[in-house]
């Protein structure tokens, strides 16, 4: 699944869901998400992923499920050399997959 984000120019991050019907606010990439999208695009106003839920030679980056309670769950960011930071996602990801998946799997397009 291809998914994009995009930098408004306050520098909030936001991922693109035209389908989401719920608050925009719901769809703000915080709490470490937001540095994570800065480190893979320096100074990038945009930034697109190939998002699996399966690991491949293709897709080497991996986010695994550390923490997760009733509003979001928190991953380790594994394979990126030189980012130290969790990521915090919230409940938007059952919009998309259902439940917090134990691992992502994805490449930068």
């Amino acid at each position: 699944m291809e998914l994009t984000f995009e930098k408004w120019e306050d520098g909030r991050w936001f991922v693109v869901l035209p389908k989401y019907d719920g608050d925009q606010e719901d769809l703000e990439m915080v709490e470490g998400a937001d540095a994570f999208l800065n480190y893979l695009t320096g100074d990038g106003m945009y930034v697109t992923i190939d998002v699996s839920l399966e690991e491949t030679n293709d897709n080497p980056i991996k986010l695994r499920l550390v923490a997760h309670d009733e509003i979001g769950g928190t991953y380790q960011v594994e394979n990126l050399e030189g980012f130290k930071h969790d990521i915090w996602l919230c409940n938007v990801v059952h919009f998309l997959y259902g439940e917090h998946p134990e691992n992502f799997y994805f490449k930068q397009l």
